[in-house]
């Protein structure tokens, strides 16, 4: 795993501005901001709290998800970005899909707030996707 990160560091780095470019617009109030907070009944002054902290986390998990996504393309070898984006959908629909819904069925996440985190992390990790097929 060190020699993925060592040999497509760059990737890496720019798969996870590109997650963070995506997500900033996604999140972003008049897009799907103010729908999510209302949803998720989060105000903005939770957001604001210890800021610096999900801030952090955040990221390492962004980068965690880099790395994961391009072992996946290492392990599948998809010869063009169709096929990579293929890659991509069945990892979402198989891993954060079952996990949100049915974890969210329980916890009575409603379900449009389900819609618009799992929308929004398909659109995430097609554009991490995209950056490290070609990375």
């Amino acid at each position: 795993m060190i020699q993925v990160i060592l040999d497509n560091w760059l990737g890496l780095v720019l798969a996870s501005l590109a997650a963070i470019g995506v997500a900033a617009i996604w999140y972003a109030p008049p897009v799907f901001g103010n729908t999510w907070q209302k949803l998720a009944n989060v105000k903005d002054k939770d957001l604001k709290n210890k800021f610096a902290v999900k801030t952090v986390i955040t990221l390492v998990m962004i980068l965690v998800t880099a790395v994961v996504l391009k072992r996946f393309f290492i392990i599948s070898n998809p010869l063009g970005l169709f096929e990579a984006m293929k890659v991509v959908v069945w990892l979402w629909l198989g891993f954060i899909v079952t996990y949100v819904v049915a974890g969210g069925t329980f916890e009575k996440v409603p379900y449009k707030l389900m819609l618009v985190d799992l929308v929004g992390q398909l659109i995430i990790l097609m554009a991490m996707g995209a950056v490290l097929f070609y990375y």
